[in-house]
């Protein structure tokens, strides 16, 4: 590489690093008790963040000897890594020393900051193994390449858009806009590929050999499988899910799809009240969709609270555990006042 390319590269470097040399300013501070979770906790992230980008540099140097990449596109792999790890890593430290940034906000922004960018990149890249969307129809042939990096570029760009837009959203709303967004994002070039090749090979226009070697068909397998999972997987965590509330002689045990399960013991309950319209706040860490509304959370009435409960239940059950405020809720009002009333009469009747 050329003085310039590794200037760049250590500057990447310190930027993925600054994370880290926050949380041994902050250690004190930091969640956990052992010196050994607490490097886990620090190091970690960055660490394999800095890892990736390098290994992510010196496949594509590597490439771009034989190509010629667009420099626009080799600005990309020097600061896209930096951006996420800065702006995720930042979020970690806020959530572990709880302070509130808008996390649940923050999330679709950066999102659709990130594939504007990317988008607008995206018909700069040249055809290449490491960069851009890697195909077995892009990679075998130059116009599939160069088409469906154009279309994907302008998909990225709308995408992008619509994930800003979905930070206007209320919060069940807006997770299902932004996950449904960045479904369509990995879908729709894929697909347009594919179309693209059937329809090369059917008008005789198609040039190039698909799967030169095994080691081609492994990776496309892998790439499907990630699609269909994908494709599958996120609207059954969108709209699947339960969470189980079991009575028992001297705890509540909650068995909740997606997050970790909990038990509370009686003995622990200082006060439980039913009320109406609380409104849930803003999620520092844990699991939401359109159904399920799990997690750390932070509003005026409790401050920091945890959560099990329905996003479609304006009802909740407020407890008070040894000091903190633990919020549960049916699948609707009926099932949360049928809980309430077994748990006042178990703990306090």
């Amino acid at each position: 590489m050329k003085l310039l390319n590794k200037r760049k590269a250590l500057v990447g470097s310190a930027l993925i690093l600054l994370p880290a040399l926050a949380g041994i300013g902050l250690w004190e501070r930091l969640p956990g008790e052992s010196c050994p979770a607490k490097l886990a906790f620090c190091l970690g992230m960055p660490a394999a963040m800095l890892a990736t980008y390098w290994l992510c540099l010196l496949l594509t140097f590597h490439t771009n000897r034989q190509n010629g990449q667009s420099k626009k596109a080799l600005e990309l792999v020097y600061w896209l890594l930096p951006f996420v790890s800065l702006f995720y890593c930042a979020g970690t430290w806020a959530v572990a020393l709880d302070v509130e940034l808008g996390w649940e906000r923050l999330v679709p922004a950066s999102l659709g900051l990130l594939f504007l960018i990317i988008g607008n990149y995206m018909p700069k890249m040249k055809q290449n193994p490491t960069l851009g969307i890697r195909l077995p129809w892009t990679l075998a042939n130059e116009e599939n390449w160069n088409r469906t990096h154009r279309l994907g570029g302008k998909a990225w760009v709308a995408g992008g858009l619509v994930l800003l837009l979905c930070c206007l959203l209320p919060g069940a709303a807006m997770v299902a806009g932004m996950m449904a967004a960045i479904l369509v994002l990995a879908v729709v070039p894929c697909v347009y590929s594919y179309w693209l090749y059937r329809k090369q090979v059917r008008d005789g226009s198609w040039s190039g050999c698909l799967f030169r070697s095994k080691a081609d068909r492994v990776v496309t397998g892998i790439v499907l499988a990630i699609l269909a999972v994908a494709v599958v997987g996120t609207p059954v965590l969108l709209f699947t899910g339960d969470i189980h509330f079991t009575v028992g002689e001297t705890a509540l045990n909650i068995e909740a799809s997606y997050w970790s399960d909990a038990e509370i013991d009686y003995a622990d309950v200082e006060s439980i009240e039913y009320a109406e319209d609380i409104p849930a706040g803003s999620r520092t860490n844990g699991f939401g969709s359109p159904r399920l509304s799990m997690g750390s959370f932070r509003n005026d009435a409790f401050g920091s609270y945890t959560r099990y409960a329905y996003t479609g239940c304006d009802a909740c059950i407020v407890m008070q555990v040894k000091g903190k405020t633990v919020v549960l809720s049916g699948a609707d009002e009926v099932a949360t006042k049928v809980l309430y009333e077994e748990l006042d009469s178990r703990i306090f009747g």
